[in-house]
């Protein structure tokens, strides 16, 4: 039995029809129900009920379908795969993510990987968090957190800590608050990502994951923003390590609790298939990682 045999079976038992299959297979009804027969033959076991309107797999036919799909699927992916292998990435890549993250990687990233693979064409789109298990027409997806279906996929790309930090100045007037439970009597200067509530900061303590209530004068999608007017003396703001550390060694900035309560945020990306990626999406991942990997900065 050859692997243009499973071929055809399985786009039978796909499409439950004689005449849909050899309209995909571009081949005669005749010859696709004569080659059935002929594989029924070689098994010797019946593979379709066939009655004047229909057809329909019968149960060792089920069996017989379930391993005959996979084994086309590792097939066509081996072919992908030696093709790809000696030629340059090309094709699409369609990214689902949050806004926010797909300006990050505007702002520095796709120029330099486009530059890098003229041939390889992206789109992005945002998407409902909640249905991201459902989404099947994407070949990435970038989420803080990994999904709950054991069939996908989820690699952590990198991971930020995120601290509170306030100016002298304003710490000399409103007082140092010793728990961020009492950030709720502060003014928060908060960055409002699209992905997690604005007025809600989280924090470690111990092995807990807490969150506290704030609110404050200034919202804005640029954490940046928040960070330049905490330096300034207008509020406290929550931010990455990496983009505090100058402002504290030059006491321009003071990180509130010790730096005691300090949240690490995970950034993820994730797939569907674990046997095989293109080389688009491969080449992709390995410079998006080295990216990360080499600029701390990011969320400057």
């Amino acid at each position: 039995m050859k692997i243009e045999d499973l071929f055809l079976f399985v786009q039978v038992a796909d499409q439950l029809s004689f005449t849909g299959a050899a309209n995909v297979l571009d081949l005669p009804q005749s010859t696709v129900s004569r080659k059935i027969k002929q594989m029924e033959d070689v098994l010797e076991v019946r593979l379709f009920e066939r009655t004047c309107r229909e057809i329909f797999l019968t149960e060792p036919g089920k069996q017989f379908y379930l391993h005959s799909k996979k084994i086309v699927e590792e097939y066509e992916n081996a072919k992908s795969f030696l093709t790809e292998y000696s030629e340059e990435p090309s094709g699409d890549i369609t990214l689902h993510c949050m806004p926010y993250f797909t300006r990050l990687l505007s702002d520095d990233f796709f120029p330099k990987f486009m530059k890098s693979f003229p041939n390889i064409r992206i789109t992005t789109r945002s998407f409902e968090p909640s249905k991201m298990e459902q989404l099947q027409d994407g070949d990435l997806i970038f989420y803080l957190f990994p999904p709950r279906d054991p069939n996908m996929v989820a690699r952590r790309i990198f991971t930020i800590s995120r601290r509170f930090y306030a100016s002298p100045e304003y710490l000399l007037q409103h007082g140092e608050p010793k728990h961020p439970s009492e950030l709720e009597k502060h003014n928060c200067l908060r960055f409002d990502s699209r992905i997690l509530p604005a007025d809600v900061w989280q924090y470690s303590d111990g092995n807990e994951l807490c969150s506290v209530k704030v609110s404050g004068s200034f919202t804005c999608d640029s954490i940046k923003a928040t960070f330049d007017l905490s330096v300034r003396g207008v509020g406290v703001c929550w931010v990455p390590q990496t983009m505090a550390d100058k402002m504290v060694r030059e006491k321009k900035l003071v990180c509130l609790f010790g730096g005691k309560y300090g949240m690490e945020q995970p950034y993820y990306v994730i797939y569907h298939s674990r046997n095989y990626l293109p080389k688009k999406t491969k080449v992709f991942l390995e410079m998006l990682t080295k990216h990360m990997e080499g600029n701390k900065q990011i969320f400057v």
